[in-house]
C-alpha cells in the first residue's frame, strides 16, 4: 500500500512538472490559438466574448469601417442580443510578421440568423483578422473583415 501511494505521488509530481514546463505556442501556432480562443470566447459570452479580443484602436470592416471598441460595441450590440444570431469561424492560415509583434489569421466563417420576415438564413465566407501582441503578452484584434461567398445562381 505504501509503495502504491509513493508511486501515485511520484506520478502526479511528474505530470505537474510536465504541465508547468510545456512551452506556450509561438509564431503562427500562437495566432491560430488566439483566433480559436476568440471564437470560443464569442460562443460562450457572445458580445462580451467578442469584445474581449478587440484592441482599443480596432478597425472592423462591416460595409463601412468602424473605428474603436465603442463604435464596434454599439454597432454589434443589437445583433448579438438576438438569440437567433450565430457567428462561428475556423482559422485555416496564420502568418507572423517578422517583428513577432503582429500577424494575421484567415479562414472561413458561418453565420446563422433570422431575416426581417422571421425566416432562417445562413451565410458563409472568408475572413482576415490582423492581430497585435499587447504589452501583457495577449493577442488583440486590430483589424477584422470578411467577404461572403457568392449566392448560387438559380439559373444553373
Amino acid at each position: 500500500m505504501k509503495r502504491l501511494l509513493i508511486t501515485a505521488c511520484l506520478l502526479l509530481a511528474s505530470i505537474a512538472a510536465f504541465a508547468q514546463t510545456a512551452p506556450a505556442p509561438t509564431g503562427e501556432e500562437a495566432l491560430l490559438k488566439a483566433d480559436r480562443d476568440f471564437n470560443s470566447a464569442t460562443q460562450a459570452k457572445r458580445l462580451e466574448g467578442w469584445m474581449s479580443y478587440m484592441a482599443e484602436d480596432v478597425i472592423l470592416l462591416r460595409g463601412k469601417p468602424l473605428f474603436g471598441v465603442e463604435a464596434v460595441r454599439a454597432e454589434l450590440k443589437e445583433e448579438w442580443d438576438d438569440p437567433n444570431h450565430s457567428l462561428t469561424w475556423e482559422p485555416t492560415h496564420a502568418e507572423m510578421f517578422k517583428s513577432g509583434k503582429m500577424g494575421y489569421t484567415s479562414g472561413r466563417w458561418t453565420y446563422h440568423g433570422v431575416n426581417e420576415k422571421g425566416e432562417k438564413i445562413s451565410a458563409q465566407g472568408n475572413y482576415l483578422t490582423v492581430w497585435r501582441r499587447e504589452t501583457d503578452g495577449s493577442w488583440k484584434v486590430i483589424w477584422d473583415g470578411g467577404t461572403s461567398d457568392p449566392k448560387p445562381d438559380p439559373k444553373k
